[in-house]
């Protein structure tokens, strides 16, 4: 479960957020929500201390009322030095930078006409540090195998029975499971995408995608071709949000 924290006064702001949240998460709302409140106070400070699940903190620096920038400081006071938190304003980005002191911060971004594009990139990096430890565990004839979710490049069903291969940069591993079962597991991470009936990638880990070749390419040089026709458009989109290159 990931919990999305929104501290914001403007309502098209956070109404904003949510689309770009739900954009980015593609996956069912069980496996993530968002909190918003539009003021800071004893009462929502109690009520932070009992949210599950993994924290990213978006706050908007201009929020008039309590300083929005001490709610951030008192979030890293209390001791949680792992959840990103993504400052917005309205204003320029330098002009804030001085106040923005002893706040453990991972981006400051402006509320201008790239902004959707930023926070979708600043979401990007914020789930890669909240899942960072994430792992695939499984066992084969009492051998058990633990692959980091960064190191997966994409799973392909093999043709002659239910199993599958998870390829990584530099090894393979036979699982025996349905792509289906397997999807289901991966589902609450927005990395991976389901290409075709036999094939999820790692979308972080692709290089490049030939959409007329229908040729998905990773970061070692591995290609596989398994993009079904009405997933051709989606990929595209998707790696255009969410891929560095």
């Amino acid at each position: 479960m990931v919990s999305f924290i929104i501290y914001d006064d403007d309502v098209c702001l956070r109404n904003l957020y949510n689309k770009i949240i739900k954009k980015f998460l593609y996956t069912t709302t069980e496996y993530y929500k968002i909190i918003e409140f539009e003021k800071y106070n004893f009462a929502i400070s109690e009520k932070m201390k009992h949210i599950e699940g993994a924290r990213i903190y978006i706050i908007n620096v201009d929020v008039v009322g309590p300083n929005p920038l001490d709610l951030a400081r008192k979030i890293r006071e209390e001791g949680d030095f792992t959840s990103p938190i993504i400052l917005v304003t309205k204003r320029y980005r330098a002009s804030v930078i001085d106040d923005i002191q002893n706040v453990l911060f991972l981006d400051i971004l402006e509320a201008n006409k790239d902004f959707v594009e930023n926070m979708l990139k600043c979401l990007k990096n914020a789930h890669k540090i909240i899942t960072r430890h994430s792992v695939y565990t499984f066992s084969v004839f009492d051998e058990v195998y633990r692959i980091p979710y960064r190191d997966i490049y994409f799973i392909k069903k093999n043709l002659r029975d239910d199993s599958v291969t998870i390829y990584t940069k530099d090894d393979s591993y036979l699982h025996y499971i349905t792509v289906k079962a397997i999807e289901k597991l991966l589902s609450k991470d927005p990395r991976f995408f389901k290409a075709h009936r036999s094939c999820i990638i790692n979308l972080y880990n692709v290089s490049s995608y030939d959409r007329k070749c229908n040729i998905v390419v990773f970061k070692n040089g591995m290609t596989v071709n398994l993009v079904s026709r009405q997933n051709k458009s989606i990929l595209a989109q998707k790696l255009k949000e969410y891929s560095n290159s």
